[in-house]
């Protein structure tokens, strides 16, 4: 049988009007020195030249094009993808981003030598520009695999990009959220670590490339994801006071920085009640007055 027949991983690459870096995206997931992958290009109902730059693809017996006729959004994409691919490992591949030829030979020998573990995530370069480049994940753990369940309530280590995850867990765990608007592979990422350990390959195995005008580009976002979370994992939270506290304080700054100072003031708030005495208190009641003296004139 032949081996595209029978994927030992299936890649997901989602793309909506992605024509100025698909390419980039897809050429490097055909280039991997590991082969016996499928490829799932997911057409998110582009209207840009992106489909035709796709079906170019499907000449190639690897590849596989899904078209959506409505916009799903990534998270919609992706599950789109995921229901439709064959086999036990799935990875996924954002439509402006790179991967280095040996990202998925790397990742799936981590997981064939950690059968007690269910996903794999690498670490990436991070190039905003020129001046703005730095490594990932920057966010300052005390170890980045075995039980992360409590780590990633504070910050995710691992984006959708640089995730390699058995089949069998992410069903279990269920998939992406469409009704998140960012940070959709963060929340995908608290439930598996609650239900598997992780392993972690150091080595920077992809670049992910700041695009104007992607989803993360919209600040607010920020604010209304970490709201959702601290409400969709309410029961996890509880035993996470400083993880909630950081939350409401960075939603705080975000909506004070797009001149909401009542959605501002009510973030910090709850971020006192979580944490007393944090820093937030200073910047409660400075946006309080600012909102104070707003109405009166």
């Amino acid at each position: 049988m032949n081996k595209v027949d029978s994927p030992r991983v299936s890649v997901i690459l989602p793309a909506h009007n992605r024509e100025a870096t698909i390419r980039r995206a897809v050429d490097s997931v055909l280039a991997q020195s590991f082969k016996n992958f499928e490829l799932l290009l997911v057409d998110d109902a582009s209207i840009d030249s992106t489909p035709e730059i796709l079906q170019s693809y499907a000449r190639d017996s690897r590849v596989r094009v899904i078209v959506s006729e409505k916009n799903l959004g990534g998270a919609g994409a992706r599950n789109l993808g995921i229901s439709e691919a064959r086999a036990e490992l799935i990875a996924f591949q954002d439509s402006d981003d790179y991967w280095m030829p040996d990202k998925l030979a790397e990742q799936v020998k981590a997981l064939e030598s950690a059968a007690d573990v269910g996903l794999c995530y690498c670490g990436a370069l991070y190039s905003g520009g020129i001046g703005k480049a730095y490594y990932l994940p920057s966010h300052p753990f005390s170890h980045y695999d075995g039980d992360m369940s409590r780590k990633v309530l504070d910050s995710s280590p691992a984006s959708t990009q640089t995730i390699l995850v058995r089949r069998t867990l992410l069903e279990s765990c269920g998939n992406f959220d469409p009704d998140l608007k960012r940070y959709q592979d963060w929340d995908l990422v608290i439930r598996l670590a609650q239900a598997s350990h992780f392993v972690f390959i150091e080595k920077p195995l992809a670049v992910v490339y700041d695009t104007p005008g992607n989803i993360s580009s919209v600040s607010v976002n920020d604010a209304i994801f970490r709201s959702r979370l601290l409400e969709k994992y309410a029961t996890l939270f509880e035993s996470a006071p400083k993880a909630r506290a950081r939350h409401h304080y960075i939603a705080g700054r975000v909506w004070q920085k797009a001149g909401q100072p009542a959605k501002a003031a009510s973030a910090f708030a709850k971020s006192i009640q979580a944490s007393p005495g944090s820093k937030a208190v200073f910047l409660w009641f400075i946006t309080w007055l600012h909102g104070f003296r707003g109405t009166r004139g």
